[in-house]
This record gives structure tokens, C-alpha cells and sequence, in this order.
């Protein structure tokens, strides 16, 4: 399984380098102040690797690595926070549409939201993934022909895994930002990294209900890039914007403490 800062060309080999890495990085990019003593860092590479930490009195206290998503924004619903980093929400089926499924995911202006009371009725996600274990089947036929048992999944389905509480839950047990699906390629690409010089794949899916998502894959779980047409399948770590902007942001750029 590949780790999520793998999946967008950062893997480091110890902890002192993750850390010295991850606070250059996000030294070097934009901030916005959200409150007096909160501010919201973000460094996107041009690969589209994207780095977005909270910090709380100069120190990192919410750290997500994401792809920065192009693809359409999907509608969604009853947005609201569950923990201190994950997002419930509602997929919809268009504006003030019918519900598709609910899903949990790792929000890129989080700490907006928290700041604006941590609910919304409404909002557009653009939603992007960092995959985890995926496999690629040449078309829908192969992907059917590849599943073995009674139960068959069709070849667009999304299945919000980490909504899914165990039979017995432990105390404080809150969903993850995870999901199972599948659907087909319809664009690729594999950037380079320009800091670390390390590839990866990005590809845009369309599963369920027509949406489209932007995934980030590491070469090191798939050597070679999936074609348009394939059928991309597997588990993946949800992540996404909703485009809210704080009251009276504040952009600045500058160095803080670790």
C-alpha cells in the first residue's frame, strides 16, 4: 500500500527528513489567516502535489497532503465536521438533487469551515483521491470478468468504506476519509514532482452517477500508467475543496516555528 504522501511524489526515508521536507514545503507557500492565532498554509507543486497545514501558534497542528483536483464540481449537502479532521457530507445527483450515498473526507479549507461553525446545508466539492491499492482492467467486460463470487460490483460504483462503522465500534470511533470504487479513465497524465523529482500518475475517473474525480497514484504501486478507457478499481483516501473563503482573508508568506 502506498503511503498518501507517496501517491504525490513526496516519500521520504525518516522522520527528521519528512519533517525538515514538510516545513520547507509549507514555509514556501501561501497562507491565510483564518483567526488571530490560526493560520492555513498551502504550497501546490506544478505536478499538482499539494501540501495544506492548520497552525496554531506557529505550530503544525493539521497537516494534508492532497492533489490539487481541476475536475467538475459535484453538488453536495448537510456538510458538517465530525472529529478535528474529517468531514461528513452528502453527494447529490445535481443542485438540490437526490442523495447518491454520504461520504467522509478530508477537506482542503477544513479550518474554514471549523471557524464558520463547522456545518453547511449546501456546497460544490471538487473531489480528488490519493489512491491506495488500485488495480486496472482493460474495460468494463474485464472488470466483471475479474470479480469472483455472487456478489458483483458494476464497473462505476463508490462505496463510502470509512462511513462504515465496525460491529463494535470503539469509544470515540468517528468515519475516515475512505472509500472503495471504481470507474473509468478518461484522462492521464504522469507528472514529475519538481522537488523531489519523483513521477507520479494522474488520472481522472468517472464512476457513479457521472461524477469525475482526480487520482493521484504512486509509480511505485503501478509502474505503468492506466489508458483512457481502462477501468480503474480499488481503495482510495478522499480528499476535496468546497472554494470557502475566510472572512476578511489575510495572504501572506513567511516562515514559522515548528
Amino acid at each position: 500500500m502506498s503511503s498518501h504522501f507517496g501517491t504525490i511524489g513526496i516519500d521520504v526515508t525518516s522522520e527528521e527528513e519528512f519533517g525538515e521536507r514538510v516545513v520547507s514545503l509549507i514555509s514556501a507557500g501561501t497562507a491565510r489567516r483564518i483567526t488571530k492565532k490560526i493560520s492555513e498554509h498551502v504550497w501546490t507543486d506544478p505536478s499538482g502535489a499539494r501540501l495544506v497545514a492548520q497552525v496554531h501558534n506557529g505550530e503544525i497542528e493539521f497537516l494534508l497532503p492532497c492533489l490539487a483536483g481541476s475536475a467538475p464540481a459535484v453538488p453536495v449537502g448537510d456538510i458538517r465536521l465530525v472529529d478535528d479532521e474529517t468531514a461528513m457530507l452528502a453527494l447529490l445527483d445535481g443542485v438540490g438533487g437526490e442523495l447518491i450515498c454520504p461520504i467522509a473526507i478530508e477537506l482542503e479549507d477544513r479550518a474554514v469551515l471549523a471557524h464558520s461553525g463547522g456545518r453547511l446545508e449546501s456546497g460544490s466539492l471538487v473531489l480528488a483521491a490519493l489512491a491506495e491499492e488500485v488495480t486496472v482492467h482493460a474495460d468494463a467486460d474485464a472488470y466483471s470478468a475479474s470479480q469472483e463470487g455472487e456478489l458483483e460490483f458494476a464497473a462505476d460504483h463508490f462505496i463510502p468504506s470509512g462511513t462504515f462503522s465496525p460491529e463494535e465500534p470503539a469509544p470515540g470511533w468517528t468515519p475516515s476519509a475512505h472509500a472503495l470504487f471504481a470507474g473509468e479513465v478518461v484522462e492521464v497524465e504522469t507528472p514529475v514532482n519538481t522537488v523531489t523529482g519523483t513521477a507520479f500518475h494522474r488520472i481522472r475517473v468517472r464512476t457513479i452517477a457521472a461524477i469525475e474525480l482526480d487520482v493521484a497514484i504512486a509509480t511505485t504501486e503501478l509502474e505503468r500508467p492506466p489508458a483512457p478507457g481502462n477501468i480503474v478499481a480499488g481503495t482510495f483516501f478522499l480528499t476535496g475543496s468546497l472554494g470557502l473563503q475566510p472572512e476578511n482573508p489575510v495572504k501572506r508568506r513567511g516562515w514559522f516555528r515548528r
